[in-house]
């Protein structure tokens, strides 16, 4: 039975317009950088079939997995495309995988990529320049 106002104040009109359009970034928001470590399981998942070249300070996404037959507080690590790389570490996942459940944001980003040759195992041949990625390091930081 409640009627919603009319908005006929401009500045009411003018905020809903933009609020409709555009993304709001919260203005006091900042990253607390937690740990850096390597992304376990490189060579099990889709290094190989990235749509690109894995670059540093590339975005990672953090995803939890509570179901995860292996792990129950697992992290799973993508690539902004969507392609799995692999796990925050067994190790470093109790206290993050705790943040995760309890609604925090948590951010990836790539730290370093370890080229080498075709002597080492690789997981994935960069066409550019012949050589393997042997292993990534994520910062992980929360966003508060």
């Amino acid at each position: 039975m409640s009627q919603l106002l009319p908005y006929t104040d401009l500045t009411q009109q003018l905020m809903l317009r933009t609020l409709n359009q555009t993304a709001i970034t919260l203005p006091f928001a900042k990253d607390i950088f937690l740990l850096e470590t390597h992304v376990a399981g490189l060579r099990y998942y889709q290094m190989k079939t990235l749509s690109g070249p894995l670059q540093l300070a590339d975005r990672l996404q953090l995803r939890r997995e509570p179901n995860n037959s292996h792990d129950d507080l697992a992290i799973a690590v993508f690539t902004c495309t969507d392609h799995k790389l692999g796990y925050v570490p067994r190790h470093r996942n109790p206290i993050l995988a705790r943040l995760m459940d309890a609604g925090k944001l948590l951010l990836g980003e790539v730290a370093s990529i370890q080229f080498g040759d075709d002597t080492v195992p690789s997981y994935r041949h960069d066409n550019s320049s012949g050589t393997a990625i042997i292993d990534v390091r994520l910062k992980i930081s929360l966003r508060e």
